[in-house]
C-alpha cells in the first residue's frame, strides 16, 4: 500500500498538468516512436539494476556522486554552462524494476534567498534553451493552478515538464507515458471493481 499511494499520487498531479481530454495531450502508443532517452545513458524503461550499474560506472568517471538525500539521490556537477556551478540531482521511479519516471532539480551552487542572479527564476530560461538543443523542438506552456508556468514537451513516450519548483530549485520530470497510461488504466478497473456501498 506504500509504494500505491505514491504511484497514485503522481498520476493524478501529472492528469492535472495534463487538463480536461486535451487533444495535445492525448497519447497513443500506436502514433508514436520509442523516445526514451534522457541524459548520462540513461532511458526510460531502464532496468533498476543497469541504473545503478550505470550510476556505478559513472561514479568511478567521477561524473556523479551520492546526493544530499543519501542513496535516493544522485547528483551531477555542471560547470561553465549556466553562469555559475549547478547541482543537478536526480533518482528515478521505478515501476516494475524498470524505470518510470525521472524527476530532477537543478539549483546554483552559489543560491541563497538574497542572490537574485542566482534564482531558479534565472536559472529556468537557461535549462529551457539546453533543453530545447537536446531534446528538439519547442516546449509548450500549460498554466498549472498550484505550480504555475510550466514547460511541457511530449515526443514518442516520453513526456518532460520542466518548471520552477521554488526560489531555488527548478525541477524537470521526465515520464514514461506508455506506463503512465497503463496506470491509469489499472487504477480506473481497480476503482470500477470496488463495491459500492
Amino acid at each position: 500500500m506504500r509504494v500505491f499511494l505514491p504511484i497514485l499520487a503522481l498520476l493524478i498531479l501529472s492528469i492535472a498538468f495534463q487538463g480536461c481530454n486535451s487533444p495535445s495531450f492525448n497519447f497513443s502508443s500506436k502514433d508514436s516512436p520509442k523516445t526514451d532517452s534522457l541524459f548520462l545513458g540513461f532511458y526510460l524503461g531502464m532496468a533498476q539494476k543497469d541504473f545503478f550499474d550505470r550510476c556505478t560506472e559513472l561514479n568511478s568517471q567521477q561524473k556523479i556522486t551520492q546526493g544530499s538525500g543519501g542513496a535516493t539521490s544522485v547528483e551531477h556537477k555542471i560547470k561553465g554552462t549556466y553562469g555559475g556551478d549547478v547541482s543537478m540531482r536526480f533518482f528515478p521511479t521505478f515501476i516494475k524494476k524498470e524505470m518510470y519516471e525521472m524527476p530532477v532539480t537543478y539549483t546554483y551552487d552559489s543560491w541563497a534567498p538574497w542572490n537574485k542572479e542566482y534564482s531558479s527564476a534565472a536559472l529556468l530560461p537557461k535549462i529551457l534553451e539546453k533543453y530545447k538543443a537536446i531534446y528538439g523542438g519547442e516546449f509548450k506552456i500549460v498554466n498549472h493552478p498550484y505550480q504555475g508556468k510550466i514547460y511541457y514537451r511530449m515526443d514518442g513516450k516520453r513526456r518532460i515538464n520542466l518548471f520552477i519548483k521554488d526560489d531555488q530549485f527548478v525541477q524537470a520530470i521526465f515520464t514514461d507515458m506508455e506506463v503512465e497510461e497503463r496506470l491509469k488504466v489499472e487504477f480506473e478497473k481497480s476503482q470500477s471493481q470496488k463495491p459500492v456501498n
